[in-house]
């Protein structure tokens, strides 16, 4: 209060009855409920909620069995498809086409050749090739390529990369393989003389 203001006993008076209202009002819309408490809970549980459910939202990995059996179904659906790059990387200028396998068959994939500078191994006797990840449309009887099901890859992720294979020859297989060699050898032999 300002000095010199006088405050006649009305005016207190009117001051203390509204704020007893005001808090008997408060009291009032609270009666039965908890009072909300400014501890964190609700947003941290809100927060990890959210971060779950943004987590998991992310596509589905198709298998390409499930891709051929399902083919009618998922024909210019976008999806996502991993699998090992076997044999060579087809350039045809700005795209180009790659084979994924995942174990069991190969998908072909058509994507800008600017999506596969990452790659350096493809699959073959004497190498693991980079597994990938591809985004994109899938074509049940793509009109472009002849036919064939295929995917048109939008973005393109290297999961694993692939390394050379460094096979080891088997001196035991190679002994034994020799051996059975000289026993047929023979065998040959002493039945020519016989007949």
């Amino acid at each position: 209060m300002k000095k010199g203001h006088k405050v006649t006993r009305s005016q207190g008076h009117n001051r203390h009855c509204e704020d007893e209202v005001r808090s008997n009002l408060k009291r009032d819309c609270f009666v039965g409920l908890r009072p909300p408490r400014n501890d964190g809970r609700f947003i941290a549980i809100f927060i990890l909620l959210s971060l779950f459910f943004v987590t998991n939202c992310y596509a589905v990995v198709w298998s390409s069995g499930e891709l051929i059996e399902k083919s009618k179904e998922l024909n210019g659906r976008k999806l996502s498809y991993k699998g090992e790059l076997v044999t060579a990387i087809l350039a045809s200028g700005e795209y180009s086409w790659i084979n994924l396998n995942d174990g069991s068959n190969a998908i072909g994939v058509w994507c800008r050749s600017g999506l596969l500078d990452g790659v350096k191994f493809a699959g073959d006797y004497k190498s693991r090739g980079d597994v990938i990840e591809v985004d994109g449309i899938l074509n049940r009887a793509c009109s472009v390529h002849n036919g064939e099901l295929d995917i048109h890859a939008d973005t393109v992720k290297i999961v694993k990369c692939g390394h050379d294979v460094k096979r080891v020859i088997n001196t035991n297989r190679m002994q034994s393989a020799a051996a059975l060699f000289v026993v047929v050898l023979l065998t040959i032999v002493i039945f020519k003389k016989r007949l």
